[in-house]
Order: C-alpha cells, then sequence, then structure tokens
C-alpha cells in the first residue's frame, strides 16, 4: 500500500512537472506569435529597411525591436522545456535554463516574460538543496543574467536594470529555501508526533505486560502456598483417618481454613481488578504482623518454623505486602521441595533497608522450583522495588532465600 502510494505521488510530480513546463513554453511562444503578428503591418523603422534589415518600429511597444525569428522559438523551448526535470536535476535545469534565456538577450530577441522560467527552475533549486549550495548557485544565476543583460541598456538604465535581476533571483531562491525549511520543519514534526505515538504504545504495552506479571505474581504466590499446605494436610489426613481420627479431622480443618483464606485473597484479587467499589477485598493485606498465622499454617504441615522479626518499625505497605509476599513464597517452596523439618524465618531493618532470610535444613531440593515461577517470582518482585535477591544452597546445607527491599523505592 505505501509503494502503491509512492509511485501514484510519483507520478502526479511528473505531470504537473510536464504540465508546468509545457504551458510556460506556450505562454512565451504565444508572446512572441503576437509579436509577430503585430510586426508584420508595422512600418519600417527611421530611414527605412536596408539589405536584410527587418528591425521595425512597434506601436504596441513604443520601440524600435527585432521580429521573431526560429532562433527565439527554440531558445525559449530551451530555457522552458527542462523544468519537466526541475525535481531530479534542479542545479542543471537552473543553469540551462538561465544560460538559454541569456542567449535570448544577446540576440536581441523581442521582450517577452522567459525570465519566469529561470525563476521557477531557481525556485525548485531552493526547495532541494541546503543553503550552502543554493547561494552559489543563485550568484553564478545572477552573474550570467547580468553578463547578457545589461551591455545592450541605456546608461541610466544599468543600475535599475540590476538590481532588478538580482531581486528576482534572490527573491525566487529565498522563497524556495523559505519552502524547503518549512518542509523539513513539519516534516520533524509529524516524525515527532509518530514517535510519540509509538512511545505511548510501547508504554502501554509495557504497562499491561508489568500489570499481567504482577497479577501472576501475585495468584501465582496465593494459590501455590495454599495448594501445597492443603496436598500436605490431605496426604497427612489419608494416612491417619484410621488410626487416627482425631488427627485426620485436624488436618481436614486446617484444608478448611487454608482453602478459605485463600479463597478470601482470591476475591481479594479480583475485586482489584474489577476495580469496583462493591469489590472491596474481604481478606487483610499481606503484612510483617501477619507473618506469625502464615507460619502457623506451615507449621501444620509439619515443618518447624522459627520466626525471628526484629524491630521494623513503620514501614511502607508496598514493602509490608512484599516482605509478606516473599516470605510465603519461600515458605511455600520448603514445604513443597526441600523435604526439610525446620525453616528460620528472619526479618530485620536497618536504616534504608530492610533485610529478609529464608533458610531450612532440607536437602536443596527447592533450588528446582527455578524451573517453575517461584523463585522469578521473587526475584522480579525484589527487582521491582529496587533491591537484591539471591537463592540458593545453603553453606551449612540446606537452602537459603535473601531478599533485600530499600524502604525509599526503586531509585530514579
Amino acid at each position: 500500500m505505501t509503494n502503491r502510494s509512492v509511485t501514484a505521488g510519483e507520478n502526479t510530480a511528473v505531470l504537473s512537472d510536464w504540465a508546468l513546463a509545457v504551458a510556460v513554453l506556450l505562454f512565451n511562444w504565444l508572446q512572441l506569435a503576437v509579436i509577430q503578428i503585430f510586426l508584420a503591418g508595422a512600418p519600417p523603422g527611421p530611414g527605412g529597411p536596408g539589405p536584410g534589415d527587418i528591425v521595425v518600429v512597434a506601436p504596441l511597444f513604443n520601440t524600435r525591436v527585432m521580429a521573431p525569428t526560429m532562433l527565439a522559438f527554440v531558445l525559449v523551448a530551451v530555457a522552458c522545456l527542462p523544468l519537466v526535470w526541475r525535481r531530479r536535476f534542479p542545479v542543471s535545469v537552473v543553469l540551462i535554463s538561465v544560460v538559454a534565456t541569456s542567449v535570448y538577450d544577446l540576440t536581441r530577441q523581442p521582450p517577452i516574460l522567459l525570465m519566469l522560467a529561470p525563476l521557477i527552475a531557481l525556485y525548485t533549486a531552493g526547495t532541494f538543496l541546503e543553503r550552502r549550495r543554493l547561494v552559489p548557485l543563485t550568484v553564478v544565476a545572477i552573474a550570467i543574467a547580468l553578463v547578457t543583460s545589461l551591455p545592450g541598456q541605456p546608461t541610466g538604465r544599468v543600475f535599475a536594470e540590476a538590481v532588478r535581476i538580482t531581486a528576482l533571483f534572490a527573491f525566487a531562491a529565498a522563497v524556495g529555501d523559505a519552502t524547503r525549511n518549512r518542509r523539513a520543519y513539519v516534516a520533524e514534526v509529524e516524525q515527532r508526533a509518530l514517535e510519540a505515538e509509538r512511545s505511548r504504545e510501547e508504554n502501554a504495552r509495557r504497562r499491561v505486560e508489568e500489570e499481567r506479571l504482577r497479577i501472576a505474581r501475585e495468584l501465582h504466590d496465593v494459590t501455590a502456598h495454599s495448594l501445597s499446605i492443603i496436598a500436605v494436610q490431605a496426604g497427612a489426613a489419608t494416612q491417619v483417618v484410621e488410626s487416627d481420627p482425631e488427627g485426620a479431622r485436624q488436618a481436614l480443618e486446617a484444608i478448611r481454613a487454608t482453602s478459605k483464606s485463600a479463597l478470601d485473597e482470591l476475591r481479594a484479587i479480583l475485586g482489584v481488578m474489577r476495580g469496583g467499589e462493591d469489590e472491596a477485598p474481604l481478606a487483610p493485606a499481606g503484612s510483617i504482623t501477619r507473618l506469625g498465622e502464615l507460619t502457623a499454617s506451615v507449621e501444620q504441615s509439619g515443618v518447624s518454623v522459627d520466626l525471628k522479626v526484629g524491630d521494623v518499625g513503620d514501614v511502607p505497605a508496598y514493602v509490608e505486602v512484599s516482605t509478606y509476599r516473599i516470605v510465603q513464597e519461600a515458605l511455600t517452596n520448603v514445604v513443597r521441595h526441600a523435604g526439610a523439618r525446620l525453616a528460620v524465618v528472619a526479618v530485620d531493618r536497618s536504616e534504608d533497608e530492610l533485610t529478609i532470610v529464608v533458610t531450612d535444613d532440607g536437602v536443596g531440593a527447592s533450588v528446582s522450583d527455578a524451573a517453575g515461577h517461584g523463585i522469578t517470582g521473587m526475584r522480579e518482585r525484589v527487582a521491582a522495588l529496587g533491591g537484591a535477591f539471591s537463592a540458593g544452597p545453603a553453606p551449612g546445607g540446606g537452602f537459603r532465600v535473601t531478599a533485600t527491599i530499600p524502604l525509599a523505592g526503586r531509585d530514579k
């Protein structure tokens, strides 16, 4: 579609150039034809014509002019027809047109508006050439025109004629240069508008992708933790349902409580996504103060948790939620992959950052979760806040997750 549009535009430009060249040519030929008609009935000049002398007095012009010859028509064609190629070869067209017009003046042909051809050519050159090339070309054109036009002028008209020719050529070049600058400005504005539109689209896509990843992390954190606890409790209930009915009942009660909590969190997430006032969260947001509830649900799965929370004081809400989600995901990995009996959760605060460390005494198998979404989600969450994250086998055995979150947010 674009190529077709460009081709159509080029064809239109070629046709318009042909139309202009032919119009200027016919206009000047018509002038010559009119002069020839008027001179046909004009009386001879004072003293009578000599042999081969066709100089006459034309009442229309009140001056002595030569009747147009075939050379006049040829020179007009040479000056006008190159305008067809004025866009492709602007410099050559200017020089050819100026030289042809100058030869026309040198041969003392009848006065017509042939100056239109070089002026149009020079204007076109101004619309395509940079100023450093346009100025020398204009000076050369003016010089050629002055050299051929001034010698035959009366002394009193030399200065006026020089000013007229210089002003006409300079004006044509200046208008062309102004047109080129205007086109460049419009093109730059349009390009900036396109870039701004493209940037807005890219930013919109980026925001959608970030939001999609954020929602995916939240859903993963909620479902992975809850389903892991439910799976462990269901397995325990299956094993003791006959030998220890009370233990099975406690496991089922833990499943019920965990699933209810997960459903409440899912409703809260969906309510935020819907954005309606009637969809307010049904469960409190994750926070450092709720870490005790989180570790209690993990301990029901058979993993002891040693929770150590220092004096964290008041921290931003996003740090509270992120801390809860990171600890939740780390403990979920302990339950699902580590085969551990003990997990240690330490949360402490320095002057400008909060540090979270979760270790276990398992076999370090939770590193296999790197192939899934848990560790990736934690790393993305911490990176989004401008913090540092690491996860891997601990030196003394087991697995360690460390996250550092700056309290001032991401550095700009």
